[in-house]
């Protein structure tokens, strides 16, 4: 069923856009996507499989996230263009179709289906983000040619197709190295992370949103089905690395897509700590804590400028508009981790899960790195706070969404036992 309104809207969608107003055309999107989400909650918990295409608990949790993000981003555009909403709307189809298999040749088509749309949204700003868009593209072509020759790979080692499928031999520890290098950009999991702070500066802010959101969702989805048998010392490094990278060259940035951006890759590292210890309930609770915080967080920077936002025109937002100054304050500490916002309970389940597996030495590094990331985060939340003159262009239903976000992380770190058992169920 989602499968399907997938791609009755695409198809519907992209003949209407020539003509339909483009006011009518962004509500229509939102329509879309807003039906697809429903079937996603009318459908919990039972599995479906056609071919190589399968909606199980993995598909739908991390789709729902992945649509939260597509979302919140055509709610928050503001352009003359029906393009920009439909390039979100085939993104967010190749997000659930990367979720929503294990046959390793349909997860190379997904890949390109997110991707492409995003190469295209990333440089929406004409003469701005050139040369981040191009660094993305570049990149992300090499990305999918290692996860092809890995698909390759794993095919000469298990004769088969499917992600899982169990192997021996370095043929076979080839071929995981290889998709998890093509998978690990998409994360943007150190060292595949150097495309992330030019990009995310470069792009349009309610883009980055997307890509911040969305992308990192699915992908995960995707490698919880490809690492899950193997390839975990691998993914041990990856993880060090990408707490360590992201966390201390975020304490040096004073831009703040920049700061997030790299934040991004040390959360890309507490989430695969979550991929390491195999729960993909902590996995998917950290995920959802993330999207919230990271994206509410974006959605307040798209209120005060579409482009670069230094922290000193943060400063005086709480004064100039409180509702989205403390907004920004409420992310900050719910990406930080401190209760009791939703963020502390994903990071205690991630750290609690790698102390069962008796994951030490990933555990402790992650916990002082955590401690480090204090420093800018209190930073970017109590910018607001100080006196400057920051200017803001905010629509009753940005601060809308705002405030419910943020009362949803208070609500979600109070209750956390409210959703986990629906998202382990799926």
């Amino acid at each position: 069923m989602t499968l399907a309104l997938f791609a009755l809207f695409s198809v519907a969608l992209t003949l209407l856009g020539f003509f339909v107003p483009v006011p009518v055309f962004k509500r229509l999107v939102i329509l879309g996507l807003s039906l697809v989400l429903l079937s996603l909650l009318f459908t919990w918990g039972k599995p479906f499989a056609f071919g190589p295409y399968e909606v199980d608990g993995v598909s739908r949790v991390f789709t729902l996230l992945a649509l939260i993000g597509a979302l919140w981003t055509v709610g928050l555009v503001r352009t003359g263009r029906f393009e920009f909403y439909l390039l979100v709307l085939y993104a967010a189809f190749g997000m659930h179709l990367l979720a929503s298999t294990k046959n390793l040749v349909l997860m190379l088509v997904a890949l390109e289906a997110l991707s492409l749309p995003l190469y295209a949204l990333a440089t929406w700003r004409r003469g701005e983000g050139l040369e981040a868009a191009l660094k993305y593209f570049l990149l992300g072509a090499l990305a999918a040619a290692f996860f092809l020759y890995g698909t390759a790979l794993h095919y000469g080692a298990t004769g088969s197709l499917v992600a899982g499928t169990p192997g021996e031999g370095p043929l076979y520890a080839l071929a995981l190295g290889l998709l998890l290098v093509g998978l690990g950009f998409k994360v943007a999991l150190a060292p595949f992370h150097f495309w992330t702070p030019d990009v995310y500066a470069g792009s349009p802010t309610p883009v980055v949103l997307f890509m911040a959101t969305g992308v990192k969702a699915a992908a995960f989805a995707a490698l919880l089905r490809v690492v899950a048998p193997g390839g975990l010392e691998a993914l041990a490094l990856l993880i060090a690395l990408s707490v360590v990278v992201g966390n201390l060259a975020a304490l040096a940035q004073e831009e703040a897509k920049r700061l997030l951006a790299y934040s991004s890759i040390a959360h890309a590292g507490y989430m695969a700590l979550a991929l390491y210890t195999g729960n993909a309930g902590a996995l998917a609770f950290y995920l959802l804590t993330y999207v919230l915080g990271t994206g509410l967080a974006f959605a307040v920077l798209s209120e005060i400028s579409p482009g670069r936002v230094p922290l000193e025109r943060l400063k005086g937002l709480f004064h100039k508009d409180p509702l989205l100054g403390l907004a920004l304050f409420v992310s900050s500490l719910s990406l930080l981790g401190l209760p009791p916002l939703a963020g502390f309970w994903g990071k205690y389940l991630v750290f609690t899960e790698a102390a069962r597996a008796g994951a030490w030495g990933l555990l402790v590094l992650s916990l002082v790195t955590s401690a480090i990331s204090a420093y800018y985060y209190l930073a970017l939340g109590l910018a607001v706070f100080q006196k400057g003159e920051a200017e803001a262009r905010v629509r009753p239903l940005s601060r809308g969404v705002a405030l419910l976000v943020a009362l949803f992380l208070l609500l979600l770190g109070l209750f956390p036992g409210a959703l986990l058992p629906a998202l382990a169920s799926g």
